[in-house]
């Protein structure tokens, strides 16, 4: 039998064997070829060993950071009790509703002209938080502010007449207490806004601080889309023109604003803007729901802190 002569064969992985040939050459070349593959795989050098692919991960978005609640001392009570009973027995808090107003006074002069409160929003969101400093939970309910240290009860009084001008009288207390009955819980803040969202305690309309904003605004819109206006029709006795698409007039004036640095919605009526949470001013711009509205008449209220 011919054994053939002995031939060197390289293989993968730099292995390498003489084998001899004709006859068994193809059946031991791919023995010996199999054999370095396994090597080549299994317990050979570390640049050997597969890696897994390394898959990118996006970071989550952080939303706006909460704000301390106006009355950290509600917040740490629990709700109130909707079938209280109230009657006149003695005022607990009287004495610190009245301080509380004289340390407004001294804190927030502008929001009094004498013994007149000309901020009514203002009043209210300062009473609260001048309180909350003592460890006094405190709430306007539109009519009275009521104030409780505990759910035992609470007290009711007036701190306004209806002449806006500052009372300071003690109505009822209620056993036990009787308010909140629910908790605030604003909705998402608007697209592109990074103040978190808020809840309004009370509005009342002192002078505007945005709208010289408003107005350049409203210029800077009618400047850029006048094919949102007939600039030919006009309100009688005005220059505002006629608006042929509201709802697309409204937006263009939030995204106008937005580039100012506030805040804004549309709320289907008026136009909300901030640019923090102590306060929100709000604004109707259209006239008879047909012509565009501009000028003091526009703003129609403050709320604090702000209402969304």
């Amino acid at each position: 039998m011919t054994r053939g002569k002995l031939v060197t064969v390289a293989l993968p992985g730099d292995y390498s064997s003489k084998v001899r040939c004709p006859g068994t050459c193809l059946r031991r070349i791919a023995a010996l070829a199999l054999a370095a593959l396994t090597l080549g795989t299994c317990g050979g050098g570390k640049d050997d060993v597969p890696t897994a692919p390394v898959v990118p991960t996006t970071p989550p978005v952080a939303g706006p950071t909460p704000e301390p609640p106006l009355s950290a001392s509600c917040e740490r009570l629990p709700l109130g009790s909707a079938t209280a009973a109230c009657r006149s027995e003695g005022a607990s808090f009287l004495g610190e509703v009245k301080d509380a107003i004289d340390v407004l006074k001294s804190e927030r002069p502008e929001y009094f002209r004498g013994d007149t409160v000309v901020n009514l929003g203002g009043y209210y969101a300062g009473l609260i938080r001048i309180l909350d400093r003592g460890g006094l939970c405190a709430a306007y309910d539109g009519e009275e502010l009521a104030v409780k240290s505990s759910n035992a009860f609470s007290d009711q009084y007036k701190v306004l007449t209806s002449w806006n001008e500052i009372r300071r009288a003690y109505m009822v207390t209620c056993t036990p207490a009787v308010f909140p009955l629910a908790r605030a819980n604003p909705g998402p803040s608007s697209a592109g806004c990074a103040l978190p969202p808020s809840s309004e305690v009370a509005c009342g309309r002192p002078d505007p601080q945005f709208l010289g904003d408003v107005e350049t605004a409203l210029d800077q819109v009618m400047k850029q889309k006048p094919e949102l206006f007939d600039f030919g029709q006009t309100a009688s006795g005005t220059d505002w023109p006629v608006v042929k698409d509201m709802g697309a007039y409204h937006l263009a004036l939030v995204d106008a604003l937005t580039t100012k640095g506030y805040c804004g919605k549309f709320d289907g009526e008026e136009i909300q803007l901030k640019r923090s949470n102590e306060l929100s001013e709000h604004y109707d711009v259209n006239y008879a729901d047909r012509y565009v509205r501009r000028g003091p008449g526009s703003f129609r209220s403050t709320c604090y802190p702000a209402a969304f």
